[in-house]
This record gives structure tokens, C-alpha cells and sequence, in this order.
């Protein structure tokens, strides 16, 4: 539903990180200064916090998903203070009175 949304408004080139058992390896100059020996923290999500990417107009949206809630504002809050983007967080519900037991895609867009 959030990728028909996201096309319908115009958005382009969508891309959704795959949940699986397998973490990716995010490589961090705090984690180690010795650069034979890289290392980071394993995550399911992008920077454990954005489940995809996609491009607007000019400008590159990370994308955070939650089925029957809103995600936390402070991690995206704080993600923006340190980084200039542009965030999408889709709750994707049937339980809110305006869905009336259909499944509706909600959004709000954050930005630094």
C-alpha cells in the first residue's frame, strides 16, 4: 500500500530493505580507528531506523513503516540534527475511527 501511495505521488526509484534473519554490517568511524580491522553494529534496518529509501523530486526520503502505530519521533528528530534529509513515516492501520475497518496509509513528513 505505501509503495502504490508513494508512486501515485510521484515518487520514484523505491526502494524497501528486506527483514530477514541476516543483519547488514553498518561500518562506523566511532566503532574502530584501525581501518585493517573495520567494524560497526548489525542491522536489520537502515541505520536501525528507516525500512527503505526513494527519490522525490530532487531530493532523497528515507522511509520508516509501522503497521497500527506512529513511529517514535526523538530517533528521527535526533537523525535529522546530525544529517540534512528528509524523512516519510507511514502507519499503515485499519484501527483508527476514519479507516472504518479498512486498511488506510497515513503519513508525516519530517525534515532538517
Amino acid at each position: 500500500m505505501v509503495r502504490d501511495m508513494l508512486l501515485e505521488y510521484g515518487f520514484d526509484e523505491i526502494w524497501f530493505k528486506s527483514h530477514t534473519a541476516r543483519n547488514d554490517l553498518i561500518y562506523t568511524q566511532k566503532a574502530t580507528q584501525d581501518y585493517k580491522k573495520p567494524s560497526g553494529y548489525y542491522a536489520t534496518d537502515l541505520w536501525n531506523l528507516f525500512d527503505g529509501m526513494c527519490w522525490g523530486k530532487d531530493e532523497l526520503y528515507f522511509l520508516q513503516m509501522k503497521t497500527n502505530s506512529w513511529a517514535a519521533e526523538k530517533p528521527i528528530k535526533d537523525f535529522l540534527n546530525k544529517r540534512n534529509g528528509k524523512v516519510m513515516v507511514f502507519n499503515v492501520t485499519n484501527k483508527l475511527k476514519e479507516c472504518k475497518g479498512k486498511w488506510k496509509v497515513f503519513f508525516r513528513e519530517y525534515s532538517s
